[in-house]
């Protein structure tokens, strides 16, 4: 790391410690790691989170302690990246790796999908017996004018829809919490949030993500004030709208947003808050003497 980068650490670590203090003046002076609620005392056991990763372009956002930057960054960030190569396989902008079957010869290749299948066989890939075995099959079966055979291609991806869902959703809490702090994220309604982090496996919160028909580069933070079954805070990343509860009306929010059709328009009314590039607590900053 950097010593322009351990400075900077240095100084968010300060500022959570501070936020911290100010949204809970009995608790221990510490830094609050935002995914596992657990206190660490020295910096150098926290790592810079990048919301999105870095992968698709995110940058820095805030600190979380290194075990949960790890974990879920194996574990669900992976699929942020693994879904946009999926989409880009999909739609032929993007080489894939697949297996190509005739009988029971195998080859390796690699190629393009799309509106036409365009693949080479990759020799370095491929078992040279296997390789021989395959062209003596495909000569035999066109010299002989047969029709009744099939091309069997087989690709594997390691991609789960439903990972990379939560992975958003995880961007979506840590703006949150960069942009509001403590006093926002460590209320009961935030822990269903941190056990689906936690849970990737199980869908703890009914609907993590609502697809728009819209596709809108720019990031955006709404303070959601209308349908008023919606107050709360939606984060919006492309197409991509996450809602999460606000401060008032929680009872019962998780349940209503279940009943949300998972794609289409959201007409959603409220005030814009800046999207953060590194941590700024507002609902930490203690109040002045006059209020």
């Amino acid at each position: 790391m950097s010593r322009g980068s351990d400075q900077r650490r240095r100084e968010w670590f300060k500022l959570g410690v501070e936020a911290l203090a100010n949204a809970r003046p009995d608790a221990p002076r510490l830094y609050c790691c935002p995914l596992c609620i657990r206190g660490f005392d020295a910096p150098e056991a926290l790592s810079f989170e990048d919301a999105p990763p870095q992968s698709v372009g995110g940058k820095p956002v805030v600190l979380t302690c290194t075990p949960c930057n790890n974990r879920h960054g194996s574990e669900l960030d992976v699929h942020i990246q693994r879904g946009r190569d999926a989409r880009e396989i999909g739609n032929g902008k993007r080489p894939a790796w697949a297996k190509l079957r005739l009988g029971e010869n195998e080859i390796t290749t690699k190629g393009l999908l799309g509106d036409r299948i365009e693949l080479a066989e990759m020799a370095d890939h491929t078992n040279p017996a296997a390789s021989k075995a395959f062209a003596a099959e495909m000569e035999s079966r066109v010299t002989s004018g047969s029709t009744d055979w099939k091309l069997q291609l087989t690709m594997t991806s390691l991609y789960d829809e439903w990972r990379e869902q939560i992975a958003w959703l995880r961007v979506a809490y840590l703006h949150l919490f960069a942009l509001l702090g403590y006093n926002y994220i460590l209320r009961p309604e935030l822990s269903p949030i941190r056990d689906q982090f936690d849970r990737p496996s199980e869908r703890v919160v009914p609907q993590v993500m609502k697809n728009m028909l819209e596709c809108d580069d720019d990031e955006q933070i709404i303070a959601v004030t209308s349908p008023s079954n919606l107050r709360g805070f939606a984060v919006r990343i492309g197409s991509r709208m996450h809602l999460l509860p606000g401060f008032e009306g929680t009872a019962g929010f998780y349940e209503r947003l279940s009943q949300l059709p998972p794609k289409g328009d959201l007409k959603l009314s409220g005030s814009l808050l800046p999207v953060p590039a590194g941590p700024i607590f507002m609902c930490d900053v203690p109040l002045s003497p006059d209020g």
